[in-house]
């Protein structure tokens, strides 16, 4: 199994969940508003560090989560390098 974290721009999320809803994944999880630092800055929600991120989780089995990395880039590629979407993969054991 491979777990997914995808960060995204809170303005691009629905982009995102489109695609985790076309899928037909087993399940996700969003959290909305995530505040913070990274490469292009700070996302605070204020009006000196705009704007938020959305994270979502999900775990799939590996073709399936290979299959929605693809989806994801395609969304990235087509939005140009700007385009504020990260996703990282861990490998996964259901242990409960």
């Amino acid at each position: 199994m491979t777990a997914l974290m995808i960060f995204v721009d809170a303005d691009r999320a629905r982009d995102v969940e489109r695609l985790l809803e076309a899928r037909n994944l087993p399940g996700y999880t969003e959290i909305p508003n995530v505040l913070g630092k990274g490469r292009t800055g700070r996302k605070l929600g204020t009006r000196a560090f705009p704007g938020s991120t959305t994270l979502y989780f999900t775990v799939a089995p590996r073709p399936e989560g290979d299959g929605l990395v693809a989806a994801l880039r395609a969304l990235r590629d087509s939005r140009g390098p700007a385009e504020g979407l990260k996703v990282y993969a861990f490998n996964s054991e259901e242990l409960l």
